[in-house]
């Protein structure tokens, strides 16, 4: 997660003692914020303030994730004896825009893109209500309503101290979605600075934005690695066979016993108890007509 990197000893005046030696490390933030998926955000604050130097570049290419934990992040960012430097090498959105917001400075790369929008909830709300259920529930979406404008105001006066706009501005820009290419974000004063380089090509889950520019989906016009580790496993392969698919690629042929790929101990989740499971017989065709679809797309 961490890279360290020990530069040549010179001044910096912020954040730091100007009389000690100056180093530098790396810290890479190339995945979502929080959740199954992302990166676990108390490991990362640990991990984070345990760094000693002066400067930190940390390198930012993430579609966002979970808000609580990009928070979480940021306010050690800030808090950060260290002058921290984010360089977008890619994307920034969502919760990753703002993360990057409490940076001392912030660089993007030109061809990157910062994207901004209101806060987002999934709610699961099919099924059959009376009136006392339907009540409760009004009551829980109502206060889901109220939490949202308060999360969206928190997040548009980040944006707003770091150009000296306003809250309301960013409210607008937030709720029409806006991306903004690395030009835009300088004009807007949300980066400090453009550099040369070629964009990470990062693989993003972007299906829940609306306004996605068409060179973000031609970069990543393939099936993410996630969302291909997650169909074989539906299919029934285990969590570690989905992996070695992903890894090393299909080879056109599943294993016919039980012997598990590689024997070490393995504490599943309740919900990856069956998933663990080697596929039956009558599953083993569903996954290589999914496998053989999934070469061809790679392809």
């Amino acid at each position: 997660m961490i890279t360290d990197r020990k530069m040549a000893t010179r001044s910096i005046q912020n954040k730091v003692d100007i009389n000690a030696k100056a180093t530098e490390e790396t810290v890479y933030l190339y995945e979502d914020i929080g959740g199954y998926w992302g990166v676990e955000h108390q490991e990362w604050v640990k991990d984070f303030n345990a760094i000693d130097a002066s400067t930190i570049h940390l390198r930012i290419d993430s579609g966002g994730g979970d808000v609580f934990a990009a928070r979480a992040m940021k306010t050690a960012i800030m808090q950060h004896k260290a002058k921290v430097i984010a360089h977008i090498d890619g994307l920034a959105a969502s919760a990753a825009s703002f993360l990057a917001m409490g940076a001392d400075e912030v660089e993007i790369v030109d061809g990157g893109f910062i994207m901004i929008h209101k806060a987002l909830s999934f709610m699961d709300i099919f099924g059959y209500y009376n009136d006392e259920d339907l009540e409760r529930l009004v009551t829980t979406i109502s206060k889901e309503k109220e939490l949202h404008g308060k999360i969206n105001e928190s997040i548009a006066n980040d944006y707003a101290k770091k150009t000296e706009g306003t809250k309301d501005e960013y409210l607008a820009l937030m709720a029409a979605e806006t991306w903004f290419t690395a030009d835009e974000a300088l004009e807007q004063g949300l980066v400090d600075r453009v550099y040369d380089g070629d964009p990470v090509e990062g693989s993003y889950d972007l299906s829940t934005f609306k306004n996605t520019p068409d060179t973000i989906k031609n970069r990543d016009d393939s099936v993410s690695k996630r969302t291909l580790e997650k169909a074989l496993r539906d299919a029934g392969l285990s969590n570690k066979e989905a992996k070695r698919v992903i890894a090393e690629g299909f080879d056109g042929e599943l294993r016919d016993d039980a012997t598990p790929i590689v024997p070490e101990p393995v504490i599943p989740t309740p919900d990856e108890t069956q998933r663990d499971a080697v596929p039956a017989e009558d599953e083993k065709d569903k996954v290589i007509d999914l496998l053989t679809r999934v070469a061809a797309i790679a392809h």
